[in-house]
């Protein structure tokens, strides 16, 4: 079994397997220095009391402060691939982070004023839809960007929905929206605008992308009150495309979900057809 030296523990660390990331993760006894595989994130780990251990990542995956997981600076952290972080358990399965040793030589401190912490990512590949759930109360604002999203079929609108445990929210009154753009094969600077009320689904723009060689959908919205307030669910972005006849298209847009929910996912979707390629990213915004 081979032996490696963890510096600032003054102690050696007999390596044992690799072991899977869950939400609890579950340090084996076959060592005290462990590679984690997966992208799945941590909220808890089952240890015995006065276990000390080395968790080397392979990947990114946010791990959760809280009582029975201490992270330092009291907040979350994401990990990139070869990041380090010791531990020891000081009571069974309750944990706190004693060192770290990263990967750009950082500290998984987070900085003062707040940040942007990774929620999930889902990439298309002739998809139905992007859904990203794990939306809470943690945070009052997220924002999500679309990135390079090229629908199957040309000339297809840019769609979102919501929802709750339950599923999606899919009612004929759940949405109102309204957009105001524009688009450069216009002879002169000609703002136009569209409003919905009491609508089954959010139309993001109000030109369909294209699926030609250079055409697809991408922008940035934020998400505001998802959770544990008595404001609706409101929504507010900018959207750009290059639509069926190849013209670059903008839009300005601001919807809502018209009854207040326990929302914690979002959906993306063309008008119709499949998503061909292209990302959605969720990141919750922090206050402090």
């Amino acid at each position: 079994m081979s032996v490696t030296k963890v510096t600032g523990m003054m102690q050696t660390s007999t390596v044992g397997g690799d072991i899977p990331s869950a939400s609890t993760f579950v340090v084996d006894t076959d060592g005290d220095h462990f590679s984690v595989t997966g992208t799945t994130g941590i909220t808890s780990m089952q240890v015995a009391a006065g276990r000390r251990f080395t968790l080397q990542f392979d990947g990114a995956l946010t791990l959760t402060h809280g009582s029975s997981l201490y992270l330092p600076g009291a907040t979350n952290f994401t990990t990139e691939a070869n990041d380090c972080l010791s531990f020891i358990a000081t009571a069974a399965n309750t944990v706190r982070c004693i060192g770290y040793a990263l990967k750009d030589g950082g500290s998984p401190v987070v900085a003062a004023g707040g940040s942007w912490n990774l929620i999930a990512t889902a990439v298309a590949s002739n998809s139905a839809s992007l859904t990203i759930t794990g939306l809470d109360s943690t945070y009052d604002t997220y924002a999500v960007a679309f990135s390079d999203l090229v629908p199957a079929s040309d000339s297809q609108t840019p769609q979102l929905r919501v929802g709750d445990s339950g599923g999606l929210d899919t009612g004929s009154s759940d949405y109102s929206h309204l957009r105001m753009g524009d688009r450069v094969d216009n002879a002169s600077f000609n703002l136009t605008g569209s409003m919905h009320n009491a609508v089954d689904r959010m139309n993001l723009m109000s030109n369909g992308a294209g699926n030609a060689a250079g055409e697809g959908f991408g922008g940035m919205m934020f998400v505001h009150n998802p959770q544990d307030s008595t404001s609706r669910h409101t929504f507010t972005g900018q959207f750009t495309c290059m639509n069926y006849a190849g013209a670059f298209c903008y839009d300005t847009f601001g919807g809502q979900r018209n009854t207040v929910i326990n929302l914690d996912r979002i959906n993306f979707q063309f008008q119709a057809g499949n998503i061909t390629s292209g990302r959605m990213t969720v990141w919750g915004i922090a206050h402090a």
